[in-house]
C-alpha cells in the first residue's frame, strides 16, 4: 500500500470549496482595467475539493464535468461531500499520502480499502456510520467518479460495476456487492401522537406556526405521501405503485376503505384497508394541483409502454402497441412492472405519486426523503421535540395505533363506531 508508517502519519485537511458569482466590477478593481468579458458558458460554476489547501484534481475535474452537464450546485455540493468523505478516509484512515501524480489516493485505492470503508459506513457504530439511504447516494457518487477516472485516466475502479434493470425498465449501473445495509428492525416502529402527525403534514407543506409557507415545488406531493400513509398504513412499495384510479373519493364519514392490490403489497396480502377519510382531501388536492402541473410539463415515456384505454377503481383496460393486444385486468392482478409501463394517451402515468421534475413515478428509494425533510422542518421551525429518527414505516404503525385508539374510544360510547363507506 502506498502510504507511510503510523509514526510518520499526519492529518490532512480535506475541504470543499464553493464557487463565487462572477462580478466584473470586483475583477476590474483588482486588475486595474476592464476584464475580458465572461460568457454564461464559461467558467462552469462547480464546487471543488482541496487537500491541505491544494486542489485535488481528479475529484474537482469530475465535479466540473458534472456541473457542465447538470448545473445544479445543490446536487453538486452533495456529491462533493460524498467524494470528500471518501478522499478523507483514504488519506487519514488508510494512510495514503496525497501525491499529485499517479500515486493519487483515488488512483491507488484497492477493493480492500473500499470494503473497509463500506463496513465503517454501514456496520461499525461511530462517526463514519450513515443511514442506508446516505450510503446509497455515497456509493453512487463514488461509482460515477471512478467511471470518469476510467475514461480520462484509464484507472480501473476498486470494485466491480454491474448493469441493472430498474423497475421502470430503464438500464443503469451500480457497484456489485456493497449494498445499503438492511436494518433488522422487524416490525418495530414508533407511532406518532395525533399532534405530531398533524405537525408532520404541516412540515410536508413547509408551513410554520405563523402560517408562513416556504416555496417548495414538491410540498403538495410530500403532504400527499404522508397523508395517504397515515390514512391507510400503506407500505412503501404499495405507495410507490398505487394509482389514481384506486384512490377512494373524499366523503364526510370518519372511515372508508381503500383497495390494496395483492400484487404490489408484501406477501400478496391485498384487501380493503380501513382508511381515515379526513386524510384524503390532501391527496385529492395534490391530484388537482401540483400533480396536474407536473404532468402538463412532462410526457412520460417508459420502456415498452402500454396504452390505457379505460380504467375504474376495480380494473383497467389497456393495449400493447407492440402486439396490438387488448387486455383487461383487475388492478388486484396488475403488478409493479406493468403499472410502471402503463401510460395514458396524453403521455401521463396513472401512478399517483410522481417526481415533480420529470412527471415519472416517484422511485421506490425516494419515499424516505419527504419524511426526513418534513420531520426536519418540524424540528427546526415548529416543534424541537419532534421524534427522531422517523421512518416512513413508522407512519404505518401510527395509522394502526390511531385506528385502535379510535375503536376503543368508539366502543366506550353508546353509539359505537359509525358504519364505514
Amino acid at each position: 500500500m502506498v502510504g507511510y508508517t503510523d509514526e510518520a502519519r499526519v492529518s490532512h485537511e480535506v475541504s470543499i470549496r464553493m464557487p463565487l458569482a462572477h462580478d466584473p466590477d470586483i475583477v476590474a478593481g483588482v486588475l486595474g482595467e476592464s476584464p475580458i468579458p465572461v460568457t454564461d458558458e464559461f467558467p462552469v460554476q462547480s464546487p471543488w475539493i482541496t487537500i491541505d489547501g491544494r486542489i485535488h484534481r481528479p475529484t474537482s475535474d469530475y465535479l466540473r464535468q458534472h456541473c457542465a452537464r447538470r448545473p445544479n450546485l445543490a446536487t453538486a455540493r452533495r456529491i462533493a461531500g460524498h467524494l470528500a468523505a471518501w478522499l478523507d478516509y483514504l488519506c487519514n484512515q488508510c494512510g495514503i499520502y496525497p501525491f499529485d501524480d499517479a500515486r493519487d489516493p483515488v488512483f491507488v485505492a484497492t477493493e480492500d480499502h473500499f470494503a473497509n470503508y463500506y463496513r465503517s459506513r454501514q456496520y461499525q457504530p461511530g462517526p463514519l456510520e450513515v443511514t442506508s439511504e446516505s450510503w446509497r447516494h455515497a456509493a453512487s457518487a463514488i461509482r460515477r467518479l471512478y467511471e470518469y477516472c476510467q475514461r480520462v485516466y484509464q484507472i480501473p475502479p476498486p470494485f466491480q460495476i454491474v448493469g441493472v434493470v430498474l423497475r421502470s425498465g430503464a438500464r443503469a449501473a451500480t457497484i456489485a456487492s456493497y449494498r445499503p445495509r438492511r436494518r433488522r428492525t422487524g416490525s418495530a416502529g414508533t407511532p406518532l401522537t395525533p399532534e405530531f402527525a398533524e405537525l408532520l403534514v404541516m412540515g410536508a407543506l413547509r408551513v410554520d406556526l405563523r402560517g408562513r409557507q416556504d416555496l417548495y415545488k414538491g410540498a403538495d406531493r410530500d403532504a400527499a405521501i404522508i397523508s395517504l400513509a397515515l390514512a391507510t398504513g400503506m407500505r412503501r412499495n404499495t405507495l410507490a405503485n398505487f394509482t389514481t384510479y384506486e384512490l377512494p373519493p373524499s366523503n364526510s364519514l370518519p372511515f372508508t376503505t381503500t383497495p390494496i392490490a395483492s400484487r404490489i403489497t408484501k406477501g400478496d396480502a391485498g384487501g380493503d384497508a380501513l382508511t381515515f377519510c379526513h386524510r384524503l382531501p390532501a391527496v385529492h388536492d395534490y391530484i388537482a394541483g401540483s400533480r396536474k402541473d407536473a404532468i402538463a410539463r412532462h410526457r412520460y415515456q417508459p420502456a415498452g409502454p402500454l396504452t390505457i384505454e379505460s380504467g375504474i377503481q376495480k380494473s383497467v383496460s389497456f393495449v400493447d402497441p407492440s402486439t396490438g393486444e387488448h387486455i383487461t385486468r383487475l388492478w388486484d392482478d396488475v403488478d409493479a412492472t406493468v403499472r410502471l409501463r402503463l401510460t395514458h394517451k396524453d403521455g401521463t402515468s396513472p401512478v399517483l405519486l410522481l417526481n415533480e421534475n420529470t412527471g415519472a413515478p416517484l422511485s421506490h428509494s425516494s419515499f424516505q426523503h419527504p419524511v426526513d425533510a418534513s420531520a426536519n422542518f418540524v424540528r427546526q421551525r415548529i416543534e424541537p421535540r419532534f421524534p427522531e429518527p422517523l421512518r416512513l414505516h413508522d407512519l404505518r404503525h401510527t395509522s394502526a395505533v390511531h385506528l385502535i385508539v379510535r375503536r376503543v374510544a368508539s366502543d366506550a360510547t353508546a353509539g359505537g363506531i359509525r358504519r364505514i363507506a
